[in-house]
């Protein structure tokens, strides 16, 4: 059983359908950011692992600030994964300075993750994908499940 329709309910109808329709919008302008963030990981990536031992930190920093607005940002436009692989990025450099062969070897594997779900644009948890991805980067950064 459900609420009496009223004049205002076939406004509050398409309110709702012109908000689903902007979200679906912001979808595809999301995509572009995502590949913009994921090019941007890229350069600062080549900068870090070509870079001088004094410029770990700054490269370390800047790719934080990235990988913390791709977390930020994907849930909201149904891009969970994206979300899951950022939280982890953002929990493995928070944890250390991350400059030995394996570390650095970590770093560049969440950047990697995320260019795979963009250029593949695997929205919501991903499926299986989205759990191999998710159990790998917990394996590699001893971060738990969950």
């Amino acid at each position: 059983m459900g609420f009496p329709k009223d004049e205002a309910t076939g406004d509050y109808d398409s309110l709702i359908a012109q908000a689903e329709a902007a979200v679906e919008a912001l979808r595809d302008t999301y995509r572009e950011q995502l590949a913009s963030d994921v090019a941007a990981l890229e350069e600062v990536w080549a900068r870090f692992e070509g870079g001088a031992p004094a410029e770990a930190e700054a490269a370390l920093a800047e790719l934080h600030g990235i990988a913390h607005n791709i977390k930020g940002q994907g849930g909201s436009f149904g891009y969970d994964l994206v979300t899951e692989i950022g939280a982890s990025f953002c929990d493995y450099l928070r944890s250390g300075m991350r400059i030995s062969p394996d570390e650095r070897n970590i770093v560049h594997m969440h950047i990697r993750m995320l260019k795979t779900v963009s250029e593949n644009n695997i929205s919501g948890d991903g499926g299986d994908t989205g759990r191999r991805i998710a159990e790998k980067l917990n394996v590699l950064t001893g971060r738990s499940a969950g």
